[in-house]
């Protein structure tokens, strides 16, 4: 049998990790493409020339999606469902910015059996673009050894 994902009594408060993603224009269209957002401020320079912007941004939930890669992958990792989420947007993200996403556990409930992690994001010049907090479930499930 081959454990995967982690108890609800493997998690701390203060608990944290790091990772790093960069967004290009070909991954906003994807993003858009998927969700059907044509916004012109993700598309168009022409028209985002003449706002405060001066050049196409991502699109905030592909910015905000790192909350979910950082849930299921990094930390708390397999295992960990999310109930819900919120974001702050708070600076745009321009293509190809490093964006470096710190999450954090804030609280662990062992009676509801549920994680809460606060994760934050910064662009390469350390600005904060995001702030997120996602309340969710862990599980460690046993899996067969094929």
């Amino acid at each position: 049998m081959v454990y995967i994902g982690r108890s609800i009594d493997e998690f701390a408060v203060g608990m944290q990790r790091t990772f790093k993603r960069r967004f290009t224009a070909e991954k906003t269209r994807m993003m858009g493409d998927l969700i059907g957002d044509h916004n012109l401020f993700h598309y168009d320079n022409d028209f985002i020339k003449h706002t405060r912007f001066k050049r196409p941004i991502a699109h905030g939930l592909l910015v905000g999606g790192m909350i979910c890669h950082f849930g299921g992958d990094v930390f708390p990792g397999p295992g960990y469902l999310a109930e819900s989420m919120t974001f702050s947007f708070l600076k745009p993200v321009y293509f190809d910015e490093e964006i470096t996403a710190v999450g954090t556990v804030t609280a662990v409930d062992k009676d509801s059996k549920r994680v809460t992690f606060a994760m934050s994001c910064f662009n390469d010049r350390g600005d904060r673009v995001l702030e997120g907090t996602v309340v969710g479930i862990p599980f460690r499930v046993g899996v067969p050894d094929k």
